[in-house]
């Protein structure tokens, strides 16, 4: 097992705001969410609940708001704009938001802004990877260490969805200021201690979404807790299984996978428990039929979701698990393929971890945030981030946060 973060970031949790922040403040939050047609999906889980925690620390302190949107070469990849305009309308009226567009971010004129920020203020400045400085840190010729520093009076780093990456808007920032682990992050890495602490057997991981995660982290996680798969990786583990699928999702897996996807998946399944979908729901000619995974070689539709025959079976196994893990979606829920919605409300209470990402669109489509919550479990913002801290891999950011009083000194 890796560093348990939420025991070793105790003496920088951010408890005691009115002590902790000064104005101004740098703090660094994930509000990446899903561009549809150049436009940002503002129902989101993930920035309404930053809007949440922006509205909390400003009343403490003025504050300078970094993050990203997308990555470079990608549709998704815009400036924050959009973002700032459905915070100033999440936000309560008596909080003054601004937005600093890329090209006046750093200049004398925004560090005057910042250094002139009372309580109250936020300044939301652009897309940090529009920055080529956002992916070469070095602390010792830092541009963005030596613009915020000196003006900068304390710092918070509350997105752990992207902890994984060594990026200098999250690198920097123990160099700049005393810096605190944000009061989101700090929710999420409880969370994590307990899968982390659970025995092995005790916790079951349900996979979705489009991909496998990184093989590396697979085999950690996979070696302490069952898997059972749905979305592509479903079919994946089932076609490696030697279960034929019909024709059109036999072609997409070859296009959607490399040779080496396949052989990853072969590995795994011999390893490792990985439970895959007894039936399907599947599109064909233009009307829905749930298929057993036997008679899936005579269909020429396509498949949309997780059969409920794979719900009833995932359930009864879960319901021995202790902790119970949903990671990405099990069918197409932007069409309204919701099985995955059916299995989660089946397994909910105590234990139950959702994790979000994009997918928390999923859950607040249909109202099971409320729901999970309400019922002792946990909607998590960070997704690859989270499974990164239960394969035991370090929080490079945050390493530095509980060493930071030595890199000031």
């Amino acid at each position: 097992m890796g560093v348990d973060y939420y025991k070793a970031t105790r003496d920088y949790w951010l408890v005691n705001l009115a002590s902790q922040l000064n104005s101004p403040t740098l703090v660094r939050i994930d509000i990446n969410i899903p561009v549809v047609g150049g436009r940002i999906m503002e129902d989101n889980m993930r920035i309404i609940a930053y809007a949440h925690v922006l509205e909390l620390l400003s009343e403490y302190a003025g504050l300078v708001v970094t993050a990203h949107q997308g990555r470079p070469g990608n549709k998704d990849f815009i400036s924050l704009k959009q973002h700032w305009i459905v915070l100033r309308r999440l936000l309560p009226t008596k909080i003054d938001i601004d937005f600093i567009p890329a090209d006046k971010v750093f200049t004398e004129e925004t560090r005057r802004r910042i250094r002139e920020l009372r309580a109250g203020e936020i300044l939301l400045l652009d897309n940090v990877r529009m920055f080529k400085s956002e992916y070469e840190f070095d602390p010792s010729t830092s541009s963005y260490i030596k613009f915020f520093k000196g003006v900068i009076k304390s710092c918070v780093n509350d997105a752990m969805p992207v902890w994984h990456r060594a990026h200098t808007s999250l690198m920097a920032l123990p160099y700049i200021a005393p810096t605190w682990v944000g009061v989101r992050s700090v929710y999420e890495l409880k969370a994590l201690s307990e899968v982390l602490h659970e025995p092995a057997g005790d916790c079951g991981i349900i996979m979705g979404g489009a991909k496998l995660a990184k093989t590396n982290y697979l085999v950690s996680i996979l070696s302490k807790m069952d898997a059972f798969t749905g979305g592509l990786p479903g079919q994946l583990i089932a076609r490696v299984k030697g279960y034929d699928l019909g024709p059109r999702n036999n072609r997409f897996l070859e296009e959607k996978f490399s040779p080496e996807i396949f052989d990853v998946a072969r590995m795994l399944v011999r390893k490792f428990k990985i439970y895959h979908p007894v039936d399907f729901v599947v599109l064909e000619n233009g009307e829905n039929r749930e298929v057993s995974i036997n008679e899936l070689s005579r269909s020429n539709g396509v498949i949309m979701d997780i059969g409920m025959e794979t719900v009833d079976l995932y359930a009864e196994k879960l319901q021995e698990k202790t902790i119970r893990i949903r990671a990405g979606p099990l069918g197409v829920y932007e069409r309204g393929y919701n099985h995955g919605i059916i299995l989660t409300k089946r397994i909910a209470g105590s234990g139950l971890i959702f994790l979000g990402g994009d997918t928390t669109a999923e859950i607040v489509k249909y109202g099971l945030d409320r729901i999970i919550t309400s019922t002792g479990g946990t909607v998590c913002l960070s997704g690859g981030a989270f499974l990164h801290g239960m394969a035991g891999s370090p929080y490079p950011s945050v390493d530095l946060i509980i060493k930071q009083k030595e890199l000031r000194s």
